[in-house]
């Protein structure tokens, strides 16, 4: 593109801000993305794209080169997950939600409110007349933030977002799913359904190969509830689980703890019946290999088990460590930009100090000037 062009461009891109309020970027004259700096009033734009479950971008009239960035006011959605990591739980059905309420090419209303975040943040209308803020809350993609706010939840929008948020709840739908296995509901109930198939009625005559693997089984079901529950007492800061509310939060921690509870019961049954079966197979055991064979079992069994605790010792430390990492990230880059604010303040004092002393010896060299004069008169 030449230059006259790319000056013609953002020419443009000046005037529809100015006279629309947009914040516009010109983005095939500069060869970037979205703008994400201006604060545009409340309007009637056209949907560009959808970005994520939260974010999307406007287009400002009919040129497809003026592009602002938006995201919902008030509420977040799992992001799409970086490549080097797994799936971010629901993000692309949030997504694909967002996209369905406001497609792209219809137009919404845009009421813009202040938030603490790099793009604008606003109460979104779509056609159909639905609030696509609450609408995302009562999906179950999305929860409602309320703190970074530059001023309060306007009451209509709180209402609207609360009411949808015990909706999604009530109707156990997205991140309140327990069929949905990433969901945290989901995983309680893969932890409740793993005790609830440890097998409790063995027959009359139990062999000790079949208790073992009961006690087994009863072992891994407990650790899984145990990791479960260790998860519940982190301060976890994903919409997957900050999308619960205060009560069904601790419903689903009730339910991890008597799982566990019921598991650990169950394992240390299975493993005195083990014992007992073992020391009455050896007692009656007519040859040394029987004995052998079934003391093999036994240490298989056993080192299985050790593998599995190994695994989720390592699961759990790599969760510490990822949230101890993005915690350390945050605070590097609060730190980054206070040293920017302070280097910023400082030059500016500088300037200000070298601008007095400038008028200082400027004023000392007029007087100087005027008291050479009158002595030469």
């Amino acid at each position: 593109m030449d230059a006259s062009r790319t000056r013609r461009l953002l020419v443009i891109a000046a005037v529809l801000a100015a006279v629309t309020g947009l914040g516009i970027a010109v983005t095939r004259a500069a060869g970037t993305g979205p703008s994400v700096h201006a604060q545009p009033p409340s309007r009637v734009v056209e949907v560009a794209a959808i970005v994520d479950g939260d974010t999307f971008d406007v287009r400002a009239g009919s040129d497809i080169t003026a592009i602002a960035r938006v995201r919902l006011a008030y509420v977040r959605t799992p992001r799409p997950s970086r490549p080097d990591q797994p799936p971010a739980c629901l993000a692309a059905d949030a997504t694909a939600h967002l996209a369905s309420i406001m497609p792209t090419g219809t137009r919404v209303t845009l009421t813009y409110e202040k938030e603490r975040t790099g793009y604008p943040a606003a109460e979104v209308v779509a056609g159909d007349g639905r609030l696509v803020n609450a609408e995302m809350v009562r999906a179950g993609y999305a929860q409602v933030v309320e703190a970074g706010l530059e001023s309060p939840m306007p009451p209509a929008v709180s209402e609207a977002v609360g009411d949808a948020a015990q909706e999604a709840a009530a109707s156990l739908r997205g991140l309140h799913s327990a069929d949905i296995s990433c969901t945290v509901p989901g995983q309680v109930k893969a932890v409740t359904d793993a005790v609830a198939r440890i097998p409790t009625s063995p027959g009359p005559v139990p062999t000790a190969v079949f208790l073992a693997g009961a006690a087994g089984q009863a072992t891994v079901a407990r650790m899984a509830a145990e990791e479960l529950g260790s998860a519940f007492a982190q301060d976890r800061q994903d919409v997957t689980w900050l999308s619960l509310g205060p009560q069904e939060r601790d419903r689903l921690r009730a339910q991890v703890q008597d799982a566990r509870d019921d598991a650990a019961d169950a394992e240390t049954l299975l493993r005195d019946a083990t014992s007992m079966t073992v020391n009455r197979d050896v007692t009656q055991a007519s040859t040394q290999r029987d004995a052998a064979r079934i003391a093999k079992v036994l240490a298989d069994l056993r080192k299985a088990e050790l593998d599995r605790a190994a695994r989720a010792a390592r699961r759990a430390a790599a969760a510490r460590k990822a949230q101890a990492d993005a915690l350390a990230e945050t605070r590097a880059r609060a730190d980054a930009a206070r040293a920017r604010r302070e280097r910023a303040e400082q030059t500016s004092a500088q300037r200000e100090k070298a601008r007095r002393e400038r008028a200082s010896s400027e004023d000392s060299d007029a007087r100087g000037s005027n008291s050479s004069g009158s002595r030469g008169d």
